[in-house]
């Protein structure tokens, strides 16, 4: 009687484990990440942007929790430009601790020089007059795939302007944007930059075209692309990589210093970096502008007794005998306020 039980639960087993044995062999162990073919992107098989309709600007974007993602959308939905995102070889795990611990690695590898693997890379940057770069911070720092990016794609953005964007719960972006520069050191990092934290993300519909405005990028294609606007009282002044922009007051004597964009000259300090001057040739014109100002860091205004134009990185004492013909937007007037003489060049907007 025992054997005949014993026959038809031997069977049972018999087909239980040739179940078993068919199908993947351990589906309960974890999928492996493949390793990466080409650690920094390749360039051999680059990625295509997705167009827009506007083919002037690219915006790149790195994103994990996807609230850098939502301002790269919101930039290419006001602009209809191109748009990429930046991924990492390896995707970041769900868990956020090991997520953190992960970043931690890479921003370390860094600085030792050595950057984390990338899946993504762009053939050219030549038809774009403005790429978005935007990132989460972590701990400070520029998002690493963001980083890596940048690294290996510096070359190919040299005399490209760049501007900046991000998101973080609660830290800065100052020590991002001098990252961006050693990454691309001949780009043009454009000084006003855009950072959202988990208290203004709320503010990314009105933020964002405030923003673009300021920078002056707009969906719209100029009718002359070369040729700036006539009637923008806005200025870019580039010094070495750098890029700070001026507001120009409605007077003849601002007036006819536009009137002479582009223009590249020397700034010499004086009085202790007080002002940086310089002499135009011939003066500009001063008849029927209202005289007298106190100026405070970044005015640029006339002496009119000698004709030179001082731009005043410090405050000083009203004198009838200046005239102000602009100012220094923002906290770009840190750029000047440097010892020693400096070249910079005027460009309109």
């Amino acid at each position: 009687m025992k054997k005949i039980l014993l026959i038809p639960f031997l069977l049972f087993a018999a087909l239980s484990m040739s179940a078993c044995g068919s199908g993947s062999g351990e589906p309960l162990t974890p999928e492996q990440p493949e390793q990466p073919e080409n650690p920094g992107g390749s360039d051999d098989n680059p990625d295509t942007p997705t167009p827009g309709g506007n083919g002037r600007y690219l915006v790149l974007f790195a994103s994990r929790s996807g609230n850098t993602e939502r301002m790269a959308n919101e930039i290419r939905e006001q602009l209809d430009c191109d748009i990429l995102e930046v991924e990492p070889e390896v995707a970041y795990d769900n868990d956020y601790n090991a997520m953190l611990e992960r970043s931690q690695e890479e921003l370390a590898a860094i600085r030792q020089g050595n950057y984390p693997p990338v899946k993504t890379s762009v053939e050219s940057f030549d038809d774009y007059d403005i790429v978005f770069v935007g990132y989460p911070i972590w701990y400070g720092s520029m998002a690493t795939p963001m980083q890596t990016f940048l690294h290996t794609h510096a070359s190919k953005l040299a005399g490209k302007r760049i501007a900046l964007f991000a998101t973080s719960g609660s830290s800065g972006i100052s020590s991002s944007v001098s990252e961006a520069r050693n990454l691309c050191p001949g780009a043009t990092i454009i000084e006003e930059t855009l950072l959202l934290t988990s208290s203004t993300l709320s503010q990314m519909v009105t933020r964002v075209p405030a923003w673009l405005e300021e920078i002056g990028a707009s969906r719209e294609e100029p009718d002359e692309p070369d040729t700036p606007d006539a009637t923008s009282l806005k200025v870019n002044i580039m010094v070495g990589s750098r890029t700070i922009t001026a507001t120009m007051e409605d007077n003849a004597a601002a007036r006819d210093f536009l009137s002479r964009l582009p223009l590249e000259v020397t700034l010499n300090d004086y009085n202790n970096t007080t002002e940086k001057i310089f002499y135009p040739d011939p003066a500009l014109t001063t008849e029927g502008v209202t005289r007298g100002c106190a100026p405070t860091p970044g005015d640029i205004t006339i002496y009119a007794p000698w004709g030179n134009v001082a731009i005043f990185c410090k405050s000083w004492s009203h004198s009838n005998d200046l005239i102000k013909i602009g100012h220094i937007d923002g906290d770009g007037i840190g750029t000047l306020n440097v010892g020693g003489d400096i070249t910079v060049k005027f460009e309109r907007q």
